[in-house]
């Protein structure tokens, strides 16, 4: 069984062939399980991978989203990447798609030499943890945490967005995994923390950490929590505004996501996307029958 694949770089920068997210597409997985999906997520070992279950050829999708270890009911770089993937399998150039995931229908618009998406409408809840319960989780100082606004937004994946007070406090961040794992957990996933700070009227640094087998990870460019970020701008009162966001520096992708609040306040994301490679993964018969790996 053939499995064709796409490599790609989501929200990458212009000119920089290692920057942004990296992203494997598998454009024909509609005979795939749910445990053969995971299977080749976890051999790509990228932070997700995304897979084409049908199209019809006009633009509308059905998709599923893996990272190594757990499925994803939505994320933006997936979401965006696999958009630009569905439109070259049209028969003629398409400038928007519909991709169905979990989460629901995202549609996603060209977008110069990138792709934009429409986030799902988020909820939000209150933290419980306390200013120093959050520094020992991200290895800060108390004080540098804003614990004031500190919120639980959820526009298809609910991540923890925490405010820092400056740049350095973001740059700062040694995350500790029991720490996290105790303070930052939302029911039923493992720790998603969004730290940022204000660089400008206009931009902002970002970084977000989760757990993976007891080990702290860091994503390069996460499209759910920029847009969980507008979310929580939404909450603050924020419409009619555009952010430019950077994240992926502190582990060797720098990365720039475009956030936008539309009069009305709903969130678009948006970046630019590269297409790195093309190529074949071959499954054996075995890995076919029951999912154990490519």
């Amino acid at each position: 069984m053939d499995l064709p694949f796409r490599l790609l770089n989501v929200f990458s920068l212009e000119g920089d062939p290692f920057s942004g997210n990296p992203l494997a597409v598998l454009t024909d997985a509609g005979d795939l399980s749910d445990a053969q999906m995971q299977s080749w997520a976890r051999q790509f070992n990228l932070s997700e991978t995304a897979f084409v279950t049908s199209h019809d050829g006009a633009g509308s999708a059905a998709v599923r989203i893996f990272t190594p270890g757990h499925e994803m009911p939505f994320a933006g770089h997936p979401t965006l990447g696999t958009a630009a993937v569905v439109a070259s399998l049209a028969s003629s150039p398409l400038d928007a798609v519909t991709l169905t995931l979990p989460a629901g229908d995202i549609p996603v618009s060209r977008l110069g030499s990138g792709w934009n998406l429409v986030a799902p409408a988020a909820t939000t809840r209150a933290v419980t943890s306390s200013q120093a319960e959050f520094a020992a989780g991200l290895g800060i100082e108390p004080h540098v945490v804003v614990r004031s606004d500190a919120l639980w937004v959820s526009a298809g994946v609910e991540q923890l967005i925490v405010r820092v007070d400056s740049v350095a406090g973001v740059r700062a961040c040694r995350p500790d995994a029991a720490a996290m794992s105790e303070h930052m957990t939302s029911p039923g996933r493992p720790p998603h923390v969004y730290v940022w700070a204000w660089t400008g009227p206009r931009s902002i640094e970002a970084r977000l950490f989760y757990t993976q087998d007891g080990a702290v990870l860091e994503d390069p460019a996460t499209g759910s929590a920029c847009a969980n970020l507008g979310a929580w701008l939404v909450h603050q009162g924020s419409r009619d505004v555009s952010v430019a966001v950077s994240q992926g520096t502190a582990v060797g992708r720098p990365s720039l996501l475009l956030l936008e609040i539309d009069p009305e306040g709903r969130v678009h994301v948006g970046g630019r996307v590269d297409p790195v490679g093309s190529g074949t993964c071959v499954a054996t018969d075995e890995t076919v029958a029951d999912g154990a790996g490519a």
